[in-house]
């Protein structure tokens, strides 16, 4: 018997994927997967916008918070244990629902990667000293001139990814983004949901759920993040709100400067995943006005879907 297309609701940071999927799931028989690079770990499920117990309650979760915040997670180690998850899930009769805005997780899962060439510790060495000297701004502005479209799909403080792209850059003398799409497996078959507003009410809600987190215990993670002892290099440590809030707690700036660095870096990861998400072919983009629509946009995807079946 033939797997239906799958059903993958994207967009930027913020925009509701995430509780649309809750009305969704029961209209569909549906449990939810995730596809967010940071939702991954462990202790970080305030910041990062993680199912809570109450979001668990209503629909199962997949991919979620199972990651201790100094493990490397990549986009193709994603691939394979989201196809596990999918295959387990439809094995019970129900049906995935992939919702996520890691547009690099989204496209090793529906489309693959390339295999790439083999690393080079050398230019690695390189790199890493680099990072040292001049700080990953610098590598990622390199990254920016010789491939735009990877720098736009790598987060600020992803500097195992950056040195990844270049090291190819180097290696080839080609972008890494034009190799994947060069190179990459058979797609999986999936019917591409876009939630997207309009660039002010998208930037109030960003703000608004900065506000939310803080109330329910953001700074407080950061604190138990720090007391963890990680290496510098941990994911969790440069994790977009936990990052600033630990400079806030180390005592280089204000509860105030940090929540306003966390809401315009918020902004600026929307605006890139927009830009990554344009590029996605076959999506049917669903422009929101006020969240009251959540519901009935949930009963529009699911009739979408519903007509797609024999």
């Amino acid at each position: 018997m033939t797997t239906p297309p799958r059903l993958v609701l994207l967009g930027p940071t913020a925009a509701g994927k995430s509780e649309i999927a809750l009305h969704l799931a029961p209209l569909l028989n549906g449990e939810i997967v995730g596809a967010d690079s940071r939702q991954i770990y462990r202790g970080l499920e305030v910041g990062t916008a993680a199912p809570t117990p109450e979001d668990l309650a209503r629909a199962p979760h997949h991919l979620a918070s199972f990651l201790a915040p100094d493990e490397v997670y990549s986009a193709g180690r994603y691939a394979r244990d989201a196809k596990s998850v999918l295959a387990e899930i439809e094995a019970r009769g129900r049906r995935p629902i992939i919702v996520g805005g890691s547009g690099l997780y989204l496209r090793a899962l529906l489309v693959g990667l390339f295999r790439g060439p083999e690393r080079d510790d050398a230019i690695r060495r390189e790199l890493e000293a680099r990072i040292e000297r001049e700080g990953l701004p610098a590598l990622r502005e390199e990254l920016r001139r010789v491939d735009p479209d990877a720098h736009d799909g790598i987060l600020p403080g992803d500097s195992v990814r950056v040195i990844r792209a270049l090291e190819v850059y180097r290696l080839t003398g080609k972008p890494i983004s034009v190799l994947r799409r060069s190179e990459a497996d058979v797609a999986m078959p999936a019917l591409r949901f876009g939630i997207r507003w309009e660039r002010g009410p998208l930037a109030t809600r960003i703000a608004d759920r900065i506000e939310d987190q803080l109330r329910r215990g953001f700074l407080d993670q950061a604190r138990t993040l720090a007391a963890k002892g990680l290496p510098p290099g941990a994911p969790g440590l440069h994790t977009l709100g936990y990052r600033e809030l630990l400079a806030h707690l180390r005592g280089e700036t204000t509860l105030d400067a940090a929540r306003e660095t966390i809401a315009l870096r918020t902004r600026q990861l929307a605006k890139r995943q927009e830009t990554w998400f344009r590029k996605e072919p076959d999506t049917r983009w669903i422009t929101v006005k006020d969240a009251a629509e959540f519901p009935s946009i949930a009963e529009e995807i699911a009739r979408a879907v519903q007509e797609t079946e024999p």
